[in-house]
Formats: C-alpha cells, structure tokens, sequence
C-alpha cells in the first residue's frame, strides 16, 4: 500500500488536528482502469476517527491505503486536537463546524478546484459527515459522496435511540460498509429506513464483523478470524465500484 505523509492541519482558529495524507502511487489511476472502474479525476477522499479519536484506526488506515492504491488522494484526519483515546469529542452535532474547517484545510492539500471530495469515516466520524451534508448541503460543501464505514445507527441495546433523522437531507450517494455483528446496528431496523436518505444507497455487509470490522473465529461462516484491516481488504472492491459512480466522477457543478 502507498505510504502516508503524517502531517499537522491548520484549522484557522489556532487549532490544529493530527492528520495523513495519502497520495496515489503514479500507476493509481490505471488500476482503477484495469479494474474497469475508470476515473478522469478520482475524487479525493476525507477519513474522519471514531469517537476514541484515533485517526490510525486499523481499519481506516487499511480503506485508506486501498483507496489511494486505486488512485484517490485520501487524507485521514482526527477531529480533534486530544490525544487519541481520551474520550468522546462530544455531540457529532458540536463537531460539524470543525469537520468543514478540516475539509477546507485538506483542500489545500489536494488542490484540485474542479473535483468533489467524498467525506466520511468510521463510526463517529461518518456520523458527523453526514451531519455536515445534511446541515450544508452537497453542493455547497462541494462533496460528491459520503462513505460511512460502521455507521452507529443507535447506541448498544438502545434501538429505541435511532440516529437517522437526518438522512433524509443527506443529499449525496452514500455508501456504508457495516459489519452484520456490529452492536450498533440492528440490520432489520437499517432495512427500515435505508430508504430515507435522499441519494442513493449502496451497502456492503461484513459478514461477522462488529463495531471495528474484525471478525472472530467464532462470528466468521468460514471459521477463519479477521483483523479490521483484512475484513477492508476482502470487501473494498464494492467501494472502488461506487466511488467509479459518483456523477461527473465528483466534478463541483456549483
């Protein structure tokens, strides 16, 4: 997989985040080709952490790495200053501003005008993406897509706690990539409401896996364990697919 840059973002209020950027290997492009999943301008793509903060994630670095394999710059970013692993960043809806801060900051890095960015993350970090579309708007974020990789629809054993009321002004094709023992999912609750967001959907299920993608030995149909990152790996050929989807492959029409 390519090698990432470990680099610091700039928020313009004196803050800064920890973040990587990942940039295509030269051949990027031609693999998604080969693939038959061509892109005249890759969308660049946002990583955002769950709410431990650890932008490091095994499985956010692997979907990463694959990603800017295929030929996508991604920048993986935490959203807060913290340390990783010293707690919640507080309400997803508190950290909307700072994800269109860090949005803004990884455009200087990737400084392609023309192209929309795909933005999510892992759990809290998806969460808060989508929150933003919902809030900004697709257009005037200038994002493409959204992927959600272990989305939390509700809280463990809370079902009743529902984290959807915004999907419906959720205004872009969304991918989730979602593990079917994932205590924050109720997969019947998600065939439910799947319908709500306003652009389409895609779902791509990790069959055993819970809230960080592993799969143990016991959880697996095929009895063989799965570390996050080897779950990514076996199902990121979907997300390649989708990505190829994306109107104009992301171009800003605004």
């Amino acid at each position: 997989m390519t090698d990432a840059r470990e680099l610091r973002l700039a928020l313009g209020d004196g803050d800064a985040v920890a973040a990587a950027l990942h940039l295509p290997r030269p051949r990027g492009a031609q693999a998604l080709a080969d693939a038959g999943h061509a892109a005249l301008r890759p969308n660049p793509v946002l990583l955002l952490p769950g709410a431990r903060g650890d932008h490091d994630a095994s499985h956010v670095v692997a979907l990463a790495g694959h990603l800017s394999d295929a030929g996508h710059p991604v920048v993986r970013s935490a959203l807060s200053s913290r340390p990783p692993g010293s707690g919640v960043v507080g309400p997803a809806e508190r950290s909307i501003g700072r994800l269109v801060a860090i949005l803004t900051a990884a455009r200087e890095l990737v400084p392609d005008g023309s192209t929309a960015w795909v933005i999510g993350g892992a759990s809290y970090g998806g969460r808060v993406a989508s929150l933003a579309i919902a809030e900004h708007g697709a257009a005037s974020l200038g994002v493409a897509g959204l992927i959600l990789v272990a989305y939390p629809l509700h809280p463990p054993g809370r079902p009743d706690r529902l984290r959807v009321a915004h999907w419906p002004r959720v205004d872009v094709p969304v991918l989730m990539l979602s593990g079917d023992a994932d205590p924050f999912l109720t997969l019947e609750l998600l065939d439910l409401h799947a319908e709500e967001f306003t652009g389409p959907l895609v779902r791509v299920l990790v069959p055993g896996a819970r809230h960080d993608l592993s799969v143990s030995s016991r959880s697996a149909p095929d009895g063989r364990r799965r570390t996050p990152a080897e779950a990514v790996g076996e199902h990121v050929e979907p997300v390649h697919a989708w990505l190829a989807t994306l109107p104009e492959n992301g171009a800003v029409g605004h």
